[in-house]
């Protein structure tokens, strides 16, 4: 799996977290998000899954995932989603649009 720059700015390399690397954690680790970092590492590597399936490659879902979106009030997509511990209920309503073409 290639690397994600958005991802890895934030001190997370997707190839390290599908292997269960521990310094796949960095940032995460330190939240006292009460999930705990393990579930926060698992939700954030569905959420990476899940934009590369929408979108067909990993360029554009880090993209669409470290820009503004108008959508959610001109907030980044991936900040969204970290505020709620990586789920994906806030922008997976998007994804879905996206993925059946009813998205502006």
């Amino acid at each position: 799996m290639a690397s994600l720059p958005q991802f890895e700015r934030k001190g997370i390399h997707p190839s390290a977290t599908q292997q269960g690397k521990p310094e796949a954690l960095s940032e995460l680790s330190r939240d006292k998000d009460p999930a705990g970092p393990a579930l926060r590492m698992k939700r954030y590597r569905i959420l990476v899954e899940r934009a590369v399936e929408v979108f067909g490659d990993e360029l554009k879902a880090s993209r669409w995932l470290s820009l503004p979106n108008r959508e959610l009030d001109g907030k980044v997509p991936i900040q969204v989603a970290e505020k709620d511990g990586y789920s994906l209920r806030s922008i997976e309503p998007l994804l879905i649009r996206i993925e059946h073409g009813v998205y502006n």
